[in-house]
């Protein structure tokens, strides 16, 4: 297992992105384990979420996903994707979890976390693989009339504004039970459209896709990049960034924040 140092202000950074977003249900891409995910929303967060979970999934590393919820938004059903396979093999890379959350009002959202393939040394059969399985999940969830939002790293740009990621056009597809976010009226890309280092429409790797039904309660949504830096020397001038950060071991990660409001 390859290890290097951590950054004190890259920590406190990303921090400082969860408090500002102040989402009531945050995924987190590329934790180590619930331990530790535990421990930094106490000591980091000043225990901002009630609710934190992460189940290991397939990678030896130890880069898992997880999810944290306010006070108010329990974490009900938990179901594993981890051993789903098809002809070729075992499907997911981490995994694809699957929670159950309930609102304050009583509304339950099936939340599905993902961390696809990445795109070094190939990958697009199995972001495609991946892809056509979350679509199965997604269709059996609302084909039970259920509330679904598919969000995380997907790993996969756009081409261009109007063509969906090749690779995972089975989550994209017009006919489908999911809308990305960016298609969203009133959904905000800010600055630049990507989500990744220069934030390119091909740096678009980042994803909220939510259930046809959950449409009339979206109010709006953003890519939050203040805490983005990117693999550039000098400081991003496409975007507003933390006055702290200084270099990009600073950044509180290479992908930009992802939001939406859901009146619920």
């Amino acid at each position: 297992m390859a290890t290097e140092p951590t950054d004190e202000i890259g920590t406190r950074m990303t921090a400082r992105v969860i408090d500002d977003v102040d989402a009531d249900i945050i995924a987190v891409v590329e934790a180590e384990d619930r331990p530790s995910l535990v421990r930094f929303n106490h000591d980091m967060l000043d225990r901002h979420y009630r609710h934190v979970m992460l189940v290991d999934g397939n990678d030896e590393r130890g880069i898992d996903v997880g999810i944290m919820t306010k006070p108010g938004y329990p974490i009900g059903t938990i179901r594993s994707h981890v051993d789903t396979e098809d002809h070729v093999g075992t499907i997911f890379s981490r995994d694809c979890p699957q929670y159950e959350v309930t609102t304050p009002t009583g509304v339950a959202l099936h939340v599905l976390v993902n961390h696809f393939k990445s795109q070094f040394g190939g990958g697009d059969n199995k972001r495609r693989r991946q892809a056509d399985a979350v679509r199965d999940i997604v269709d059996d969830l609302v084909a039970d009339d259920q509330h679904v939002i598919v969000l995380g790293d997907l790993n996969e740009g756009q081409p261009s504004l109007d063509e969906p990621p090749v690779n995972l056009r089975a989550m994209f597809d017009d006919d489908g039970p999911l809308v990305s976010c960016y298609d969203l009226d009133g959904f905000d890309a800010g600055e630049r459209p990507g989500t990744f280092d220069t934030c390119s429409i091909r740096n678009r790797l980042d994803y909220i896709l939510i259930s046809h039904s959950l449409v009339p309660a979206f109010t709006g949504g953003t890519v939050f990049r203040r805490g983005l830096w990117g693999t550039r020397k000098t400081r991003p001038t496409a975007w507003d960034t933390y006055s702290d950060m200084t270099a990009n071991i600073h950044q509180a990660s290479d992908h930009a924040a992802v939001t939406v409001n859901l009146d619920l």
